[in-house]
């Protein structure tokens, strides 16, 4: 059984974003939507921090929080 991506995610996790014009950059999750399967990202390889609402599916998990 496969389940969906927004499973695994948990905030503070850090990401790779794969699509999109982020593509290739790595983020920090601060709030995930399970029900909408949403993630609001904040790029760490920008100078100020913006946060991104993207899909699940646009983000791959690299490294779990704590």
């Amino acid at each position: 059984v496969v389940k969906p991506v927004i499973e695994e995610l948990d905030v503070g996790d850090i990401v790779e974003v794969v699509s999109g014009p982020f593509k290739g950059m790595r983020a920090k999750i601060t709030r995930v939507e399970r029900a909408k399967e949403e993630v609001t990202i904040e790029l760490l390889e920008a100078s100020f921090t913006l946060p991104i609402t993207v899909h699940a599916d646009y983000v791959k998990l690299v490294e779990k929080a704590g």
